[in-house]
């Protein structure tokens, strides 16, 4: 296949995400935590056979009255079926992370939502930039998906790429356009990196660029090496950039690894 198809497959697999809105029309339901490190134990790594067949086509992350309503649309590709889908709750500067199973709709099986009250999440919707908000998927055997990444902002004022040629050095892109996100023009953009498997992680700084901050979009780039710093395999990596200003947390966006980022 070749990359210009694998480009338009992958377009196909990016979120539809926002925060605002109603939801959707299907009503989410309140669940139960999920003891994430034990799931995480049990996989032992990524189920990355098929990436097109593990990433969702839609996902909403919604926050409404400090009710966080995440929503996924998923008509899996093709098999194995699909067991449990898992919204996930990264502190980044502590490494820690906590979950919550989405219950899939009776009425539409592609449906999978919850209702978590941020005195269950631990914060409201302007709250706390440095946790970001990833899903995973679980199919029969314990097999587990790549990190799908959530962002807290319409998903228009966002962009993202994840490129490698070797699958050791792996260079990320990410963009916020301000007015989109209804945010300041941010000044720094920090990296975090986490092996959800393994542990390892890798956070830093990098300054935004812009054209001042009449400019709408505002970037980072960083190149990483994989294996000078331990992190392992690429489809075992969650990726989270929080947006800041004079030190201050504006926005963050959560990174998904597509099949054009793989060598």
């Amino acid at each position: 296949m070749n990359r210009s198809a694998l480009v338009g497959l992958a377009m196909v697999a990016l979120a539809a995400v926002s925060c605002g809105g109603d939801g959707g029309d299907h009503p989410p339901v309140e669940v139960a935590p999920v003891d994430v490190a034990e799931l995480l134990a049990r996989a032992g790594h990524s189920w990355d056979d098929d990436i097109l067949a593990s990433t969702p086509g839609i996902r909403d992350l919604v926050c409404k009255d400090d009710v966080w309503l995440p929503e996924v649309d998923w008509l899996p590709l093709r098999s194995p079926r699909l067991v449990r889908i898992v919204f996930v709750a990264w502190d980044m500067p502590a490494g820690t992370l906590r979950g919550w199973d989405l219950v899939r709709n009776a009425a539409d099986r592609r449906i999978w939502s919850a209702a978590l009250p941020a005195a269950e999440v631990g914060f409201g919707c302007d709250e706390r930039y440095t946790t970001g908000f990833f899903l995973l998927a679980s199919w029969p055997e314990d097999n587990v998906s790549v990190a799908v990444g959530f962002q807290r902002a319409d998903r228009d004022a966002f962009s993202e790429d994840i490129d490698s040629n070797d699958g050791v050095l792996v260079d990320y892109y990410a963009s916020v356009h301000v007015d989109k996100a209804n945010v300041p023009a941010p000044d720094t953009a920090t990296f975090y990196l986490k092996n959800l498997f393994t542990g390892a992680t890798f956070s830093t700084d990098v300054p935004t660029d812009g054209n001042g901050d009449d400019a709408p979009d505002h970037s980072a780039e960083l190149e990483v090496d994989y294996g000078e710093l331990g992190l392992g395999v690429m489809t075992d990596v969650v990726t989270c950039v929080v947006y800041k200003r004079d030190g201050a947390e504006l926005m963050n966006q959560c990174l998904t690894v597509l099949v054009t980022s793989l060598p």
